[in-house]
């Protein structure tokens, strides 16, 4: 978008190749509880180092596990810079780890949030200015594909769910796999299913790659939008991904869901395991409608700016707009 960036990642700083994998991982999530150790000390150090050599205007922290709210002050001493927070994850779900995120909060000088209810939330920790933004999908990389006949057989569903699993989405997807409804679900965290025999022919428990995923959608002829119950979501990247895709997305009934898309038209929404049944029965054997369904679906994104690109423009300008102000 024409400026000049410097990204800065966390993620080399919690690599431990040479542990095995279990004690890793366990070293790691500790760290996200906690709010200490050594991943932190190297992040913040280096965060640091480039703010102070970089010398920004806007510092963009992407949700903030990791940032300390005296490594905020110091980066605003050192260099003036205007602090924004962008966060995807609800701030009252303790397994996200917020042990230095929330007493950070007071000193952005805006937080954007995709949670509605985290709004009150945010202000009550003292937030300057919270501002409730939404989800989106790479332009780059959702689109319809024409796919062989490999990648159907490999990929496709008559219906879909991908996504991390919950206990809630799981319960759901069991009662429609009792009804008859085959169903095929994909995801990494999967792994922590409960009714495993009953799920066995239905659970794929591993991440798809972002190709695949793309192709998954596409070669599924029902895409399920099940949403987070523990972190309160009333939309997700799915509701985007999956129409900006070409797939037919029939996900759960909720006010942001029904801003996005006018049901019936551009989407199909559910409000019961009844409602939702029916559907998938319904649309499993109208295919024309679907498809008309899933192309306009398509269109709404398009038309309505949902793809990251465009409401970052938008961000963008808010930021500018709000740092020229405060300056």
């Amino acid at each position: 978008m024409g400026r000049k960036v410097e990204a800065v990642s966390y993620e080399p700083f919690f690599e431990y190749s040479k542990i095995p994998g279990p004690i890793a991982r366990k070293i790691y999530s500790l760290q996200i509880l906690t709010g200490v150790g050594p991943g932190i000390v190297g992040y913040s150090t280096h965060l640091l180092d480039v703010a102070y050599k970089f010398q920004p205007d806007v510092v963009w922290i992407d949700k903030g596990h990791f940032v300390s709210r005296s490594v905020l002050k110091e980066i605003k001493r050192r260099t003036g810079a205007f602090l924004v927070c962008y966060n995807t994850d609800d701030i009252r779900h303790s397994s996200n780890g917020w042990r230095l995120h929330l007493p950070s909060i007071p000193e952005y000088d805006v937080y954007f949030t995709t949670n509605s209810f985290n709004v009150p939330e945010l202000t009550a920790f003292g937030a300057r200015r919270v501002i409730l933004t939404q989800m989106g999908y790479n332009r780059n990389l959702f689109a319809p594909r024409a796919l062989a006949s490999e990648d159907v057989s490999r990929l496709g569903a008559s219906v879909g769910f991908i996504g991390h699993w919950e206990r809630n989405t799981e319960e759901l997807i069991s009662r429609l796999v009792a009804r008859g409804v085959q169903i095929r679900v994909r995801g990494a965290s999967w792994t922590k299913v409960k009714n495993r025999e009953a799920l066995r022919t239905v659970v794929e428990p591993y991440a798809l790659t972002i190709d695949d995923y793309v192709k998954a959608i596409n070669a599924t002829k029902i895409n399920l939008g099940i949403n987070s119950k523990q972190s309160r979501n009333l939309s997700s990247g799915r509701t985007f991904e999956i129409p900006a895709a070409g797939g037919f997305l029939l996900a759960q009934r909720t006010i942001e869901h029904q801003s996005f898309y006018v049901e019936g038209k551009e989407a199909e929404f559910f409000g019961s395991e009844g409602e939702l049944f029916d559907k998938v029965n319904y649309y499993l054997e109208h295919d024309a409608e679907r498809q008309r369904i899933a192309l306009a679906g398509h269109q709404r994104c398009i038309t309505s700016g949902y793809s990251w690109q465009e409401l970052m423009a938008g961000l963008v300008k808010i930021i500018e707009g709000t740092s020229f102000l405060a300056s």
